[in-house]
């Protein structure tokens, strides 16, 4: 249904202005896709967690996340309902375990294995989302270590459901660049350095 809606206001956008070409098109049409879903997937998210007492894990949960994807990649689920299914666990099964989990130093256990993973590989791309040339791989490839760094620091000066939630977070997003959680998902990396 939503590819429906976002279809029909490219093909209105393709009428109203002529000059756009057939492939400027469907870049707005999977950019409005993108947005609809995303932004219909926050929304849903943050329903439930307002819902639940649970607003303010919720919100940096889903930070840390989308921060971590736009600079480390990964895996993406194959349909919208596994998307909005895997976003919802990960976000409210980290807020739970956040509560839950009283290990003083988890943090600096999973930032430790979250950064060997990132070290071996991050940044991970898609077919769908490539990245084409070893200049943008650098730049990832830095931001998502500086932003790694940046949430470990963090996590020791926030309470412990925060630190919890950045650490565990971080930990899932580093675990989704995987081959294990690529060939599981049936994932493949798009772009030239592969």
């Amino acid at each position: 249904m939503l590819s429906k809606i976002t279809k029909k206001i490219s093909n209105e956008i393709l009428v109203t202005l002529p000059d756009i070409t057939e492939e400027k098109a469907e870049e707005i049409d999977y950019g409005l896709y993108m947005a609809f879903s995303d932004g219909l997937k926050l929304i849903s998210v943050m329903l439930t967690a307002f819902i639940l007492g649970q607003a303010r894990y919720a919100i940096v949960a889903v930070l840390v996340f989308s921060i971590n994807k736009s600079y480390l990649g990964g895996i993406h689920a194959k349909t919208q309902l596994g998307c909005i299914i895997t976003h919802f666990a990960f976000v409210f099964g980290t807020v739970y375990l956040s509560h839950n989990i009283k290990f003083e130093y988890l943090n600096i256990v999973l930032f430790i294995i979250s950064g060997v993973l990132a070290y071996f590989y991050a940044p991970a791309d898609l077919i769908s989302k490539p990245i084409i040339t070893e200049k943008r791989w650098k730049e990832l490839r830095i931001k998502g270590s500086l932003v790694i760094i940046i949430w470990f620091f963090i996590s020791l000066f926030v309470p412990q459901d925060f630190s919890n939630i950045i650490s565990i977070m971080t930990l899932i997003s580093t675990v989704n660049l995987t081959p294990l959680v690529y060939k599981i998902t049936k994932n493949k990396k798009g772009g030239v350095l592969t």
